[in-house]
């Protein structure tokens, strides 16, 4: 059995070309979109969550300083981002680790660019925030989650939870 154990390494590129240096990124909660339900035969209430629609999605990217990659995504416009990264899995029948690769491909507009703190020999904390249009992130090659909202998208696990719906309305 391959336990899980940590992600090793990863680095992130804009448009699948150019690295955004050294980075940390928090990747976003995913919460559904929910109705609260009562009424007869109810004993109390449900928050019913709606199937493949989800709240703001967003993620943030930390940076150790202020540069001219960052700067420039706050442009008003949709950016592309691929994190690749390594995962390395503890093999309990072989007693070595096997690594993984991991991958998180987001579209997000910008919402909120912190510059940080000038001060002398440290970091300024350089982040932004993106609401993300589209998300998939996936372990060994394998397409695990995919939500694309613009495009009526939500793959978990291989089930599309969205494709009935898309037929319903003639998409």
């Amino acid at each position: 059995m391959a336990i899980p154990d940590k992600l090793t390494n990863f680095k992130i590129y804009d448009r699948g070309r150019d690295m955004l240096g050294v980075v940390d990124v928090v990747l976003p909660n995913f919460q559904y979109m929910s109705e609260s339900m009562s009424g007869a035969g109810i004993a109390g209430e449900i928050d019913s969550p709606t199937p493949g629609h989800f709240q703001s999605l967003t993620t943030t990217i930390n940076w150790r300083t202020v540069t001219a990659e960052n700067l420039v995504l706050l442009a008003p416009v949709a950016h592309h981002f691929d994190a690749r990264g390594n995962i390395s899995f503890y093999d309990e029948g072989t007693g070595s680790f096997i690594d993984r690769p991991a991958r998180a491909i987001m579209l997000g507009l910008p919402k909120s660019l912190t510059t940080g703190t000038l001060g002398v020999s440290v970091q300024t904390g350089t982040n932004i925030e993106l609401e993300l249009l589209h998300i998939m992130l996936s372990v060994n090659n394998r397409r695990l989650v995919e939500v694309d909202k613009l495009n009526f998208k939500c793959f978990i696990n291989g089930v599309d939870y969205l494709g009935t719906q898309r037929l319903n309305l003639g998409m």
